[in-house]
């Protein structure tokens, strides 16, 4: 009982820790951008000046979500072949609970790379990176099942 809760929590800890050590990794090297640096308080404006603050405002926003999309697709092309690779990884080690939070912590980081860019990819990329996604699961679960009866 109490081996199989280690288990457990170190499947739980790779799963948890694999997409975040991605997602900063990505941002280590390309950080994501920080709202507060688009955005800006004005105080008692007039008609006018709230007309041009509300034209900024809206071009500081376009900004703004334009290098989020950029951030989201350097995610999403590091996260989803990682996460592939942690799938294949995961059904090769023999360590159970290695294994399994490997498989966790891969379809944790594909779900996470497409989450955010999923809206900018055209259908053609969704539904490849679906197949592929789908066809490594099938193939890892077979493989991991196969080998538990042999």
């Amino acid at each position: 009982m109490f081996q199989s809760g280690k288990k457990f929590a170190l499947a739980f800890g790779i799963a948890i820790i694999f997409p975040m050590m991605l997602y900063y990794g990505v941002s280590s090297f390309s950080p994501p951008p920080d709202w507060q640096d688009f955005y800006k308080e004005y105080h008692n404006l007039g008609a006018e000046e709230e007309k041009e603050r509300e034209a900024e405002r809206l071009a500081e926003e376009a900004r703004l979500t334009e290098q989020e999309r950029h951030f989201e697709a350097r995610l999403f092309f590091v996260s989803v072949p990682m996460g592939i690779i942690a799938i294949i990884v995961g059904t090769l080690i023999p360590l159970q609970a290695v294994g399994t939070g490997l498989l966790f912590g891969g379809v944790l980081s594909i779900t996470r790379g497409c989450w955010g860019y999923w809206a900018e990819l055209p259908e053609s990329l969704r539904f490849a990176s679906l197949v592929v996604a789908l066809i490594v699961l099938i193939v890892a679960g077979y493989k991991k099942l196969d080998n538990r009866q042999t």
